[in-house]
């Protein structure tokens, strides 16, 4: 499951609870519901698509994952997992 964000339409606000209930149906595990209308929850890829184009839904986005190397790491590049790298025989 990914986290997502949902903004909802500020047409729709006045029916936040009936449009979150809309979600859950949907298959979105809703944690947190805000009356300004922001939905954060999680679900899955399949209902990601579906949910998306919802007349209800201004926007949705998706929680990206970021790595970050440990402290001790010598930061000089990236790889492609995301993870500095650091040819110590290149620092002699």
């Amino acid at each position: 499951m990914k986290r997502i964000v949902i903004t909802v339409s500020e047409y729709y606000l006045h029916e936040l609870n009936v449009v979150a209930n809309e979600l859950r149906e949907e298959g979105v595990t809703i944690t947190q519901l805000h009356e300004y209308g922001v939905i954060v929850g999680l679900a899955e890829e399949e209902t990601i698509e579906r949910i998306r184009h919802h007349k209800e839904v201004e926007s949705l986005t998706e929680e990206k994952e970021v790595k970050i190397a440990p402290p001790s790491a010598q930061i000089q590049s990236m790889n492609d997992n995301g993870y500095s790298t650091c040819d110590e025989s290149s620092q002699e």
